[in-house]
């Protein structure tokens, strides 16, 4: 099998888990990016560690499956649990303890790294459990699931878009196979889906609709090519394999990463937390 075969399967088959996942159960939904938040610390401490630094990755997957926990229940449990996050900030500083104790070098980067990777995975995975409930206070799966149609329209259409058209390049130092030509034409699509899908959003109107494609659009450019540069820093192609012809968790999500706090923040000012 060729890898563009494996690359479409691969890509049909997480397509449908994640829309089974978000539009079954919210416990669903929790279970299946529990899973894909530890996939991506692993992922994550594996690229450190190319630059020798060791990430403490029990403590990181405790704590990070601590912060995703308890965003999931004091939105899922009618008097919430904000007390949840107590726990995580404890395990924070559990985690810079337990450095004191490995006897490893480079503890102040073994600490940094490990911080940083709550905050750049674990982090928007948990600010995307409270989107569905910021608009009506009840789960509205298509409200988590727009971000990610939006993402897919955004990448496939400044594929096409790139490839067909692309002379002008968006950042050859970190990805030189991205094009102006790809990006603008990927976005205009993008927003041109946005306003289509707005009627079928629950919760969300049309400048709604209109403001988050924009930012799917432009922040997802910034997490892909961040992603990129992370490494091209390293000198890797991909952050894992779990998903063949993709790569790993962190290659097909990037984009959405780095989406959606700006989104959080939108829809926290639109419609208070």
């Amino acid at each position: 099998m060729n890898n563009f075969s494996k690359r479409v399967i691969s890509g049909f088959l997480f397509v449908v888990i994640l829309t089974a996942c978000i539009f079954i159960h919210p416990f669903c939904f929790f279970g299946l990016f529990f899973v894909i938040n530890i996939i991506g610390i692993l992922e994550f401490a594996h690229m450190a560690s190319v630059t020798h630094i060791k990430i403490n990755r029990v403590m990181c997957l405790i704590t990070g499956s601590a912060l995703f926990t308890a965003g999931f229940l004091d939105n899922y449990l009618t008097n919430g649990f904000r007390e949840g996050y107590l726990y995580f900030f404890i395990l924070t500083f559990i985690l810079c303890i337990c450095e004191l104790y490995r006897k490893r070098t480079h503890a102040f980067q073994n600490v940094a790294f490990g911080i940083y990777v709550l905050f750049y995975i674990t982090l928007p995975f948990t600010l995307l459990i409270y989107l569905p409930y910021m608009s009506t206070g009840g789960w509205q799966p298509q409200i988590i699931f727009f971000p990610f149609l939006l993402v897919w329209f955004n990448d496939t259409f400044a594929y096409l878009f790139g490839s067909k058209f692309g002379k002008h390049k968006l950042f050859p130092r970190i990805s030189p196979k991205k094009s102006w030509e790809g990006a603008i034409g990927g976005g205009l699509i993008t927003l041109i889906a946005g306003f289509l899908i707005a009627p079928y959003i629950e919760g969300l109107d049309m400048t709604d609709t209109t403001i988050i494609s924009l930012i799917v659009v432009v922040f997802g450019i910034f997490g892909d090519l961040i992603e990129s540069m992370f490494k091209r820093c390293i000198e890797i192609k991909d952050s894992g394999h779990i998903m063949p012809g993709h790569g790993g968790v962190l290659d097909r999500l990037d984009s959405i990463i780095f989406a959606i706090p700006a989104i959080f923040v939108y829809m926290a000012f639109r419609f208070g937390l």
